[in-house]
């Protein structure tokens, strides 16, 4: 691709080739650029004698010849044989020139718009409720879902997903605590509070995760997270020394009204069922 030499700060006199190279930038062929330049110095010239200052060689120049006539850049002696060539003055071709490249810059303007028209919309994603089981789907789901969160995370977590006997607790809190940290993201918690959740509980209160202790001894029959348009819906399979949570519903791209009955579920378990954990001021010593 021929580009336009930076001619924009000099100051010195152009030298032909880098005349020929700007040329060739604005459309021209090499050979018609020389052609167009040694009938510039010339003024009328024989084909032969526009081969020679040129060093186009002479079956080259008819090209060139025709190609500038079609452009109006030169006129040919209307003589039938031996007819001399001449450049038409330099300040019309540039005129020419200019008013070709604005023409073409408002055709590219329109031909944008249209294009644009032309854009089939997409429809909106339709909501779709996928079932899932075993424990490592509903974890790898519910790491998905935190990792996209873009607004609001509402998790009310179960004690398996806490417990050391199945886990522990540290990937999950971890992920809530990155997500927090690195964006304005709402993050509001349920969990079941284990004193060895102290010190991980305190790193979230620190991020401005809102955390909310599950009171009472009786099992917790669901969780429930809630990120952005996506819901994730867990139920226990059955009461044991750890229970688990291995049977679920996520629901994706749901609509408003889909997310606002969990969305009060949530609210509701949050304040019938769990206690605020709220960081301890702490009290200065007298002076």
């Amino acid at each position: 691709m021929i580009e336009f030499l930076n001619l924009e700060n000099k100051t010195e006199k152009f030298t032909e080739p880098e005349i020929e190279i700007s040329l060739q930038g604005l459309g021209f062929t090499k050979n018609d650029s020389k052609v167009l330049l040694t009938l510039a110095k010339y003024k009328i010239l024989s084909p032969a004698d526009i081969a020679k200052f040129s060093n186009v060689d002479r079956a080259r120049v008819y090209d060139s010849l025709n190609r500038l006539i079609e452009k109006g850049f030169i006129q040919k002696e209307p003589v039938k044989r031996g007819a001399n060539y001449q450049v038409i003055p330099i300040e019309k071709i540039f005129q020419s020139i200019r008013s070709d490249y604005k023409s073409k810059i408002n055709k590219s303007l329109v031909i944008e718009k249209a294009i644009v028209e032309l854009e089939i919309e997409k429809e909106e994603s339709e909501p779709r409720v996928w079932s899932l089981d075993t424990r490592d789907k509903i974890r790898k789901k519910i790491k998905e879902l935190i990792t996209s969160a873009e607004t609001r995370i509402f998790f009310i977590i179960t004690p398996d997903l806490l417990m050391p006997e199945l886990g522990g607790f540290e990937w999950i809190l971890k992920e809530l605590w990155k997500k927090k940290f690195a964006t304005n993201v709402q993050v509001v918690i349920a969990l079941k509070y284990y004193e060895f959740l102290k010190g991980e509980i305190k790193k979230l209160l620190k991020v401005s995760i809102k955390v909310h202790s599950i009171e009472g001894d009786t099992v917790i029959p669901f969780g429930l997270l809630i990120v952005d348009d996506d819901f994730l819906l867990t139920t226990l399979d059955q009461v044991k020394e750890a229970p688990e949570y291995t049977s679920g519903l996520w629901l994706e791209n749901g609509k408003q009204n889909q997310i606002t009955g969990y969305e009060h579920l949530f609210r509701h378990f949050i304040s019938a069922e769990t206690k605020e954990i709220m960081l301890t001021p702490k009290i200065p010593y007298p002076s």
